[in-house]
């Protein structure tokens, strides 16, 4: 007989067993229509549920090796009494530390020995170690195992700055450009191969460095333009980057989404913050309370987490701002301090409706594994 509670694992009490191995198969079998009905099971998962119990009965062996009769307890099984997860991610961060100080001490001798390069052996290095790392990101990118995976990741956003330090070599010592079309050329030559990267194989790393190379080539292209452009339309660029890049991620085109809703938002509001610099100081400052109040909003009504922090975050940078900038000094101090109070109350307010949201969920997932637990007894 099964004996099992909410909480405890399943034991074999053999001494308190009514029914028989045979009787207990059975019954379970017999259930089967019941979880179909309620969705616990699909049809074709109940026919290979009964196949395989009905060729129990007849001796074939389970999966603890035995033939009719129950299985055994799990620690005669054989059970795992490890953890090989952690210990994988112990050996994975310990590697990953390992890398980071060859990599400083690989820096320190090319910093002393960079000046006494010729230009040749700058691009032969520079070139070497990007293909090196690139090649190793395209051998391991078939490798099933998680910890492969990442590094997989990691290697190919360091071929991305390979890519960046590669063309910074060659428009700065080849063709002498100045400091504006060097970081140009950086920035669009590393965005077309993380973007590229990015829709190719999917991952956190790859999608900043993408936005990163995205306001860098932005950023340095209307330099090149208009050396003096006024600070007004240099923030307009970086906010509509940041826009279109929270847009593609929501509508699942750059992923992972949560990140890329949250870089872009950022991105947006970083260039609401360079708007304000111009002319139209008090107007650009309306515009990014309105944008954070929206994200809190968001968050408060779509339990979405991320747009929260976000917009708290340009709550507390714009309100002040705007206070100030409309009061003046006397009225602005006692005024952002009562404004600050208040936009903790509304963050206070957020973060309970949406621990409120998560919480059923959280509940409902739990009485389904229960009743599942239940009706498997």
């Amino acid at each position: 007989m099964v004996v099992t509670t909410g909480a405890e694992p399943r034991a074999w009490e053999p001494a308190r067993a009514a029914v028989t191995w045979r009787d207990a198969v059975e019954t379970m079998t017999d259930r089967l229509d019941t979880w179909v009905e309620v969705g616990l099971v699909t049809p074709q998962q109940a026919a290979r549920i009964a196949a395989y119990e009905r060729g129990a009965l007849e001796g074939a062996p389970g999966p603890w090796g035995g033939g009719d009769g129950p299985p055994p307890p799990p620690a005669a099984r054989g059970a795992p009494r490890g953890r090989p997860t952690s210990r994988t991610s112990l050996a994975e961060a310990l590697g990953y530390v390992g890398a980071a100080l060859a990599l400083g001490a690989i820096a320190l001798l090319l910093g002393e020995l960079w000046r006494e390069l010729l230009l040749g052996g700058r691009l032969a290095l520079v070139g070497v170690l990007t293909v090196a790392v690139f090649g190793a990101g395209l051998a391991l990118r078939t490798a099933d195992a998680p910890a492969l995976q990442r590094l997989t990741n990691v290697l190919f956003a360091a071929s991305v700055a390979g890519v960046g330090w590669f063309t910074g070599v060659v428009t700065g010592d080849v063709l002498g450009m100045d400091w504006d079309a060097r970081g140009a050329s950086v920035g669009v030559a590393m965005f077309v191969v993380a973007i590229s990267l990015q829709l190719w194989r999917r991952g956190w790393l790859l999608q900043l460095f993408s936005l990163f190379s995205a306001l860098l080539a932005a950023g340095m292209l209307l330099s090149v333009l208009d050396p003096q452009m006024d600070e007004l339309w240099r923030g307009v660029t970086i906010g509509v980057i940041g826009l279109a890049w929270a847009i593609l991620s929501r509508g699942g085109w750059l992923g992972p989404r949560v990140l890329g809703e949250t870089t872009g938002a950022l991105a947006l509001l970083l260039g609401v913050q360079l708007a304000a610099w111009g002319d139209p100081r008090t107007v650009v400052l309306v515009v990014g309370v309105v944008i954070a109040g929206a994200l809190v909003a968001s968050a408060v009504h779509g339990d979405h987490l991320h747009h929260l922090i976000v917009g708290a975050i340009g709550l507390f940078a714009f309100s002040p701002q705007l206070v100030f900038e409309v009061f003046g000094d006397r009225v602005g101090g006692p005024a952002s301090l009562l404004l600050v109070g208040l936009l903790l109350v509304l963050l206070a307010v957020g973060l309970g409706r949406a621990r409120r949201e998560v919480e059923p969920h959280a509940a409902d997932e739990r009485h389904g594994a229960s009743a599942h637990r239940d009706g498997g007894s």
